[in-house]
């Protein structure tokens, strides 16, 4: 029994040697990501450890990674990657598991800014803004929908707003969540005078973003400002609506 048990251990030792020098490059090239919009303009490394530069997503920048993998994520059934992200938009830390049936992403820790993000308003981007992700999860189905999400979230853009108009307005809080198979983010608070903010983030299996924000319950002054901005009134309040094409340009 203990040499068989050797045995076994020296096969899985070489296995995870060949396998370990795979380049990172030659598995991104033959993954099938170029036919789903991915693009980068080079791989280095192994699929065990490994960086990625230049990458971008149907014409859009998205920056760099750095990618750790775990050979014992496969006794799972699954491929496990420790994932650090830095690009325009932002940075962010996470893991990232891929099996045959599955996508999950967890643990993510994020701060995006809004100015660069797709989907965003043309006037809320000058506005400006952080949104920060802390414990984020996310798993989708192996046709891209969304199955479970959870986490925390926070946004600063209307707080930014509300100094625009000498307003004390709040920083939205939220968790995301999967509605109708899309990843979305609802947040929300509340003005010291009763005002009532709501923006949806949400991003489509498709590669499309949007985002939805409304207002209720502001001072006519407030409103007159908001609607300068483009907002729509919409019985009891003022919303705007913005999605992102896949061909958008920042």
């Amino acid at each position: 029994m203990k040499h068989i048990t050797l045995i076994l251990v020296f096969i899985v030792t070489l296995g995870f040697g060949i396998v370990s020098g795979i380049p990172l490059s030659f598995v991104m090239r033959n993954a099938g990501l170029v036919q789903k919009g991915v693009s980068w303009q080079q791989a280095r490394g192994t699929v065990w450890h490994g960086q990625v530069t230049g990458l971008g997503y149907h014409d859009h920048a998205i920056g760099a990674l750095d990618v750790k993998s775990s050979p014992l994520s496969l006794i799972a059934g699954s491929f496990g990657s420790d994932i650090n992200w830095m690009g325009p938009a932002g940075r962010a830390r996470g893991n990232i598991s891929v099996s045959n049936s599955a996508t999950k992403v967890s643990g993510v820790a994020a701060e995006l800014d809004i100015s660069r993000l797709q989907g965003v308003h043309p006037e809320l981007r000058r506005v400006g803004g952080a949104l920060k992700l802390s414990n984020a999860a996310a798993a989708f189905n192996g046709s891209g929908t969304c199955t479970d999400a959870s986490g925390t979230a926070q946004l600063d853009l209307v707080r930014r707003l509300g100094v625009q108009y000498g307003r004390d307005w709040p920083v939205l809080t939220g968790a995301p969540t999967c509605i109708n198979g899309d990843l979305q983010l609802p947040l929300s608070g509340d003005g010291p005078n009763g005002e009532r903010f709501e923006i949806t983030m949400r991003a489509l299996s498709d590669g499309r973003t949007g985002m939805d924000i409304r207002v209720e319950r502001l001072d006519p002054q407030a409103n007159a400002a908001l609607a300068a901005m483009g907002f729509t009134n919409t019985g009891n309040g003022y919303t705007l609506r913005q999605e992102a094409a896949l061909t958008e340009e920042n």
